[in-house]
């Protein structure tokens, strides 16, 4: 369980999800040794685009988001990467950083819950049917680790000769890896306007440096190897904890590093890239929103948000501009009003507040409460126009310029010539009320259109007589086609009488000669 002293925003936990990978050798059974360098590894994420050797590497990389660093062997004094997760508590590891990296990663690697000296790191194996059947030991049985077999898990077949498990471990997100207690502990709430702001920020940049890295062909698949290390090149570019050291940053200067985090980071698409596509800028702007919604899981709004309050936190230490200096006031507020309390003083002025509107679940600081008010989209308002009915903001204009009872509204027959506009309530009453009028109309309209058909079948009777006329000279031109045809064949086939003939003539002088020559030798 996470500690209860810490802010509310503070207490998350995501899993932290490795899967087990091994291969079927005849004789040997199924092993990790028999695994294809090809293929994914050991231990490796869902869709094998990482891979590692061990749990302890694996789980490394996963929770601190270095997928490089964790693989190779920790020299002692190297720096350990802090990301804001670890699988232990606060208070069992302090705010001591002067651990060696060695002694840093068994510290993580550790199961204090259930310190049995196994393998896996306190990973426990996922059974059931969450990703699909599996065994009693939570295998799931592939023929191969191509992405469409592993769409098609089963417990086990006699032509599956790969298998996989899942292994997961709750991580739990920790503000002193980045901020002293004393600094992260102030107000349990922020500015929701400046955390909003920079929570969107981020998805953006993260969204942007992916594209500018891997390209817009496929804007909606990612892969692990490919959001994970610039996720943790983001968290490092926030610089939370070292902001408030310069005066001179602000919330602003934050948004525009974030702003230009794609292009120092990954840089722009160069020469080649435009010369392979030339709408690549085009495509990355179009590619930028399905993106965004991929991205966000990988990045998810809890933890955007954390590290958003964090940084406004960093920023904000001195002048409580955006956070309030009271510490975990969100149990003072909890106290204050079990109390009955009805001071000003003790409601903080950013204590989130849900949106009390049907279907709007904003949280907004409660300094923002009656500005939101004023522009929240689901609040119910009364007609303008009167007719009595209450409707929600974002639909008001659809009902008064098409359901509303007294909006103006043309005549039905407007079609025929009726020019008169009324309330929408009182279009029955104007057709009855004209009835003689609409007859003329209707009447005038009617001889208007008599004319026309018969101008159009005298058109038509025209275009038929046309059509009749250019059918005959088809006729007549296809038949002068077919005799201009079969004279052709007749003269082909003379050509080729006249050449036979011509071949025996030759034929026939050629054996004249050869006789004539005969008579002459025997006469001799």
């Amino acid at each position: 369980m996470m500690t209860s002293d810490k802010p509310e925003f503070c207490r998350l936990e995501r899993p932290i999800e490795i899967y087990e990978n091994e291969r079927l050798w005849v004789g040997r059974g199924f092993s990790k040794a028999g695994l294809l360098p090809t293929e994914r590894g050991p231990y490796s994420t869902k869709d094998g685009s990482l891979s590692w050797k061990s749990v302890r590497e694996a789980s490394l990389a996963l929770l601190r988001g270095d997928v490089e660093a964790a693989a190779a062997p920790a020299a002692n004094g190297k720096k350990v990467f802090r990301r804001g997760w670890s699988f232990h508590e606060e208070e069992n590891n302090g705010n001591d950083h002067s651990k060696s990296s060695e002694q840093e990663d068994d510290y993580e690697c550790s199961n204090i819950q259930n310190n049995n000296g196994d393998d896996y790191c306190g990973f426990v194996p996922c059974k059931g049917a969450e990703d699909g059947p599996t065994d009693e030991d939570g295998w799931q049985y592939f023929p191969d680790f191509k992405e469409q077999s592993l769409q098609h898990p089963s417990r086990k077949r006699g032509f599956d000769f790969v298998r996989r498990r899942k292994l997961r471990r709750i991580a739990m997100f920790r503000p002193d890896h980045f901020l002293t207690r004393e600094v992260y502990n102030k107000c349990d709430f922020c500015d929701s306007k400046a955390v909003q702001a920079l929570s969107d920020a981020m998805l953006d940049a993260l969204s942007l440096a992916s594209l500018f890295a891997y390209g817009p062909t496929n804007p909606k698949k990612v892969t692990d190897a490919q959001v994970i290390p610039l996720k943790s090149k983001l968290i490092d570019a926030l610089e939370i904890g070292m902001n408030w050291e310069d005066d001179t940053i602000d919330i602003d200067n934050v948004k525009e590093r974030l702003c230009t985090f794609a292009e120092k980071c990954v840089g722009k698409p160069g020469p080649i890239m435009h010369l392979l596509n030339p709408d690549v800028d085009q495509n990355i702007h179009q590619a930028i929103l399905p993106r965004r919604n991929v991205i966000a899981r990988y990045f998810t709004d809890e933890e955007r948000t954390s590290l958003a309050r964090l940084l406004i936190k960093d920023i904000d230490r001195a002048a409580y501009q955006l956070h309030c200096s009271n510490e975990t006031c969100a149990s003072s507020l909890h106290a204050s009003s079990n109390h009955g309390s009805k001071e000003e003083d003790s409601v903080c002025q950013f204590q989130f507040v849900p949106c009390p509107h049907y279907k709007c679940d904003a949280q907004i600081s409660k300094k923002y409460e009656k500005e939101h008010d004023d522009e929240c989209g689901y609040k119910v308002l009364p007609c303008p126009s009167g007719c009595g009915m209450e409707v929600a903001r974002n639909d008001m204009h659809v009902h008064v310029t098409t359901r509303c009872n007294l909006r103006q509204a043309e005549c039905p027959l407007s079609i025929v010539g009726c020019t008169a506009i009324v309330q929408a309530v009182d279009v029955t009453k104007h057709l009855n009320q004209h009835a003689d009028t609409h007859f003329m109309l209707l009447s005038t309209r009617m001889m208007e259109y008599q004319n026309l058909f018969k101008q159009f079948d005298k058109k038509i009777k025209m275009l038929e007589d046309k059509n009749n006329k250019l059918e005959r000279e088809l006729a007549r031109t296809n038949a002068l086609l077919s005799t201009k045809n079969e004279s052709n064949a007749i003269s082909n086939d003379l050509k080729k009488v006249t050449k036979r003939l011509n071949a025996l003539e030759s034929s026939c002088r050629n054996e004249f000669k050869k006789v004539e020559y005969d008579r002459r030798s025997h006469k001799k």
